[in-house]
């Protein structure tokens, strides 16, 4: 058995979260307030629920032009004064101002030097490069500060390459299933580049063996490295755990999902491409190192054909600060604590959210 990059394996990227942007939601004016959101009632979202939690400052607007057209954003973390936009849709990685202005549009469709197939995520690396993750194409893209194409590093030992993190001296730490057990593999790898070597594989799936086939049909792998630890959880945990730099487990906490992430089926055979077949099941999406020191966890559920997401606030110890089902979707948390939630009520997927959690 394999894990092949395929429609199913890449849900949580390339549909919409929470009904959005479908055809019969309704524009929003430019102002956020409190008002204008409870006019709007998308049946996936708990409007009430989400404007008793934060506080909406204002709509940003991300720019686009004949050659930029934003389709289903997701953002990382980058410098205080940039957004750091990745569109796998429209195979784009973008820089913009705070104020949603574009910068710099980084790479193309393609399998030459800095172009992509499947960009699913990017950050900044330590030094300032921006890395680009591409699991498609099994490789890593270097980008200079300013976007310019630098190198690339190709056949990670991953088989599903989802994100990478920088974690200094040439080494990083890829997130996606690998190692030499197909069928129990590892989420988390510290890599030497320079020697091209593993170090260490962690982070096992954790489920009984006649689940394990559904559950590799959830790739997804979100991981935070602060200071000398890593934080992370893979999609069907209801754990975040905590390793060291070198992959050795400290603690566990558990995480007290606004709707736990359910049974996995035992599924004989080959896993089926079909979504409906493993149910409703949530998956945690994101984690987010909040400047508090908390943590919010983004997870998802299947429902209808559709996507609703749930979104948790929790301290490290797993006491909930907030739990809120059907939320927007999370997009982004930055360093002022500001959070940058999709608008489910606007039929332009380039207009967000920006809310303040309320009492912070």
């Amino acid at each position: 058995m394999t894990t092949l990059i395929t429609p199913f394996s890449l849900l949580l990227l390339l549909l919409p979260l929470p009904n959005a942007h479908s055809p019969d939601a309704t524009p929003r004016p430019d102002e956020a307030s409190p008002a204008a959101l409870q006019l709007s009632q998308e049946p996936s979202v708990d409007t009430a629920a989400f404007l008793a939690a934060f506080e909406p400052l204002r709509i940003l607007t991300l720019e686009e032009n004949e050659d930029v057209v934003t389709v289903f954003p997701r953002m990382a973390a980058g410098r205080a004064d940039e957004l750091l936009v990745i569109d796998v849709p429209e195979v784009q990685v973008r820089l913009y101002g705070r104020d949603g202005s574009l910068r710099t549009v980084i790479g193309r469709r393609g399998e030459g030097p800095g172009e992509f197939e499947t960009p699913v995520s990017a950050s900044r690396a330590m030094d300032g490069r921006i890395v680009v993750a591409d699991p498609s194409l099994s490789r890593i893209t270097f980008f200079s500060p300013e976007g310019a194409f630098e190198n690339l590093v190709g056949n990670v030992p991953v088989r599903l390459l989802w994100d990478v993190k920088d974690l200094g001296g040439d080494r990083l730490l890829l997130l996606g299933p690998g190692g030499d057990n197909v069928g129990q593999p590892r989420f988390l790898h510290i890599w030497d580049a320079q020697a091209e070597r593993v170090e260490r594989r962690f982070l096992p799936m954790g489920l009984p063996e006649a689940s394990r086939p559904a559950g590799l049909s959830f790739p997804a792998v979100s991981a935070v490295v602060e200071a000398d630890t890593i934080w992370a959880a893979w999609a069907l945990s209801d754990t975040l755990y905590k390793f060291t730099r070198g992959g050795e487990r400290l603690s566990e906490v558990p995480m007290p999902l606004p709707r736990p992430t359910g049974p996995v089926p035992a599924i004989e055979g080959v896993v089926p491409a079909n979504p409906q077949a493993i149910g409703n099941i949530t998956q945690v999406a994101d984690v987010f190192l909040l400047t508090g020191g908390e943590f919010a966890v983004q997870s998802a559920r299947m429902r209808f054909g559709d996507f609703e997401a749930d979104l948790l606030i929790m301290d490290r110890l797993g006491q909930p600060r907030l739990q809120l089902a059907r939320s927007p979707r999370l997009l982004f948390v930055d360093h002022e604590g500001l959070y940058y939630f999709d608008d489910p009520a606007s039929v332009l997927p380039n207009r967000l959210i920006v809310a303040r959690l309320r009492g912070s």
